[in-house]
Order: structure tokens, then sequence, then C-alpha cells
């Protein structure tokens, strides 16, 4: 028995880089799992010089030479990102503390229109539920209290290090965007013995890698666009964080959609009501997340990331224990990496 594994074991690793990349993946894993806090600032920076790449590239299409085409792309970034801290965050901000300030009334008026529930559908919900209901409420609400306290005496901690992360963030991505040839020279001159099988996964992971990162861009700006604009025709409170939050939640596959459609059914219902204005308001946010996910998706990606959805959903709760939010953000990527590996490792005899 143990000489068959042994033989498994030696056909799998049979060549000299299948070990070495065996080890750099586990090297890796390793470094993320103990540092993933400290590298977050060097994530977010290099998936912006990722993005910037592509951008750089469409630049150059029109005789641009490429020192110029990456100032111009990054001139595009600061500009782009100097809009959204002028104009964009302070709006999600007022809107955020607005929410939280309203969130005594808003409780109060969940719980006053879930004490009529059993007198407008006593065929759905009795008074014994709402009983029950009420008593599991109480019963977390002094923990939930317990969490915002705690989350208010890291909140000063939290604030200075997300400045100081704002604050390296241009920084890294220039140094990121400008020398990225560099830097991957020098990361490749690390790794040892021949690099057969890793240029074949890079390759791989290249085509699909870029067209996620720029295409979820792209999707991001688009639905939450969108999104905004549905929300403020119709009135909805906290109309620019909502539609923030819908934008960002297709970075999350599936998870993502249903999670941030609860917030806006609570915020709708209570807002309006069942009457009219409601139904219409949820059924046209249920078109743009079926327009999103049946016609904007794979007009983006034109099926460049080619993962079954169980996969997909899979992999975002499989890196997502194992990595928390990275894990989350990065399943699909992750997923594309392992089937590239999948297809470059050498094959059994």
């Amino acid at each position: 028995m143990i000489n068959h594994i042994s033989n498994i074991i030696k056909r799998i690793f049979s060549s000299e880089e299948t070990i070495i990349f065996a080890l750099l993946i586990i090297f890796s894993l390793i470094i993320f799992s103990f540092f993933a806090s400290v590298l977050t600032p060097f994530i977010i920076s290099i998936i912006f010089a990722y993005l910037l790449v592509g951008v750089k590239k469409k630049i150059e299409i029109y005789n641009i030479s490429d020192y110029l085409a990456t100032l111009i792309a990054f001139s595009l970034f600061v500009l782009v990102g100097a809009a959204i801290f002028v104009w964009l965050i302070p709006l999600i901000y007022s809107q955020l503390q607005s929410f939280v300030l309203d969130i005594p009334r808003l409780f109060n008026e969940f719980l006053n229109f879930v004490s009529s529930m059993p007198a407008a559908f006593p065929e759905l919900v009795n008074s014994d539920q709402i009983t029950l209901f009420f008593q599991a409420v109480s019963s977390e609400l002094s923990t939930i209290t317990q969490n915002i306290l705690n989350s208010s005496i890291s909140g000063i901690q939290s604030t200075i290090t997300l400045l100081l992360y704002i604050m390296l963030f241009p920084i890294l991505v220039y140094f990121f965007l400008f020398d990225r040839k560099f830097i991957i020279n020098e990361l490749i001159k690390i790794i040892p013995g021949d690099r057969v099988m890793l240029t074949k996964v890079w390759s791989e992971m290249d085509v699909q890698l870029s067209n996620y990162v720029r295409g979820k861009f792209l999707e991001i700006v688009i639905v939450g666009i969108a999104a905004a604009v549905l929300f403020a025709s119709f009135g909805l409170n906290y109309a620019a964080l909502l539609a923030v939050l819908v934008g960002f939640s297709v970075l999350i596959p599936f998870v993502g959609a249903f999670t941030v459609t609860i917030p806006i059914v609570i915020i709708g219902l209570l807002q309006f009501g069942l009457g009219t204005e409601f139904y219409l308001l949820i059924g046209l946010y249920l078109l743009l997340q079926f327009i999103d996910g049946n016609l904007l998706v794979p007009i983006i990606f034109s099926d460049a990331v080619k993962l079954h959805p169980i996969i997909i959903i899979l992999a975002v709760f499989l890196f997502g224990t194992m990595f928390g939010f990275w894990g989350v953000f990065f399943s699909i990527p992750l997923a594309t990496f392992i089937k590239a590996v999948w297809n470059s490792w050498p094959k059994l005899p």
C-alpha cells in the first residue's frame, strides 16, 4: 500500500519543475494566510495596476508610445480617483451617517409592520409566530449592541490604518504600473530550473484573469450607475449607498446579488409599503439583476472564464472559508488558476 502511494506521488511529481511549482504554491498560501492584512494595500494596488495595463494597451492603438500611454493611463486613474474622493465618498458617507441615525426609527417601523402582518395576512402569519419572532429579536439585540460598541472602539485605529492605505495606494499603483516588467522579470529569476509549466499556466491565466479584472470593473460601473438611476427615479432613501452596494455585489458571484437584495427590499418596504410603487421598484431591480446575469456578463466576458456555476459557487464558499473576504473576492481567479494548473500539469505516464 505504501509503495503504491509512493509510486503515485512519484508519477505526479515526475519532474523538478512540478516539485518547485508545488512548493511555490504552498509557500504562497502560507504567506497569504499569515500576512493577508498586511498585504491588502499591495493586492489592491496590483489589481488596479493590472487594470491600467489594459487601459494603456487601448491607448497604444492610437500610435502613442509605451511610456506616454502609461502616463496617460495613470493620469486618468488619478483624475477618476480624485473625483470619487471629492464627490462620491462624501455622498456615501452622508447617506451612511443618515442611515445609522435612522436605525432606531427604521427598526420601530419594521416592528410595527411585522405586528400588523397577522391582521393583514391571517392565512400566512399568526400571532404566535410574531411573538416568537419578537423573542428571537430581543435575544439577539444585546449581542448586536455589544458588537456595535466593540466596532466603535476599534474604529479609530481602523480609520488611521485606512488613511495610511489611502496615502500609499496611488504610490504603489504607480510603481506596479511603471515598473511592471522589471518586477515580473525579477520574480521569475527567483524561480530555479525550467519554467515551461509556469509559462503555460501564466499564458492561460493572463488572458482569463485580465478579462476577469477589466470585465468586473466595467460590470461594477454599469450595474452601479443603472442601480443609482433606478433608485433615484423612485426617490428611494440612501440611493447612492445602495447603488454602490449593488455595484460591488457583482464581485461575489450569485451570493452577492442575493445578499444586497435584502436591504433594498426592507428599505423599499418601509418607505413605500406594500403598494404599487414598491412592487414596481423591486420588479425593475430584479430585471436589472436578470439583465446583468443573462446579457451583460456574457457580452463583457465573452466566455473567457469557462467555469460551471456549481464550480463558481463551490469556489466562493471554499476560498471564502479559507481566506475570508479576499478568498471570496478572488474565488473565480483562484478557480481559474487551479484549472490552468490542472491543464498544464504533466500528464501521468
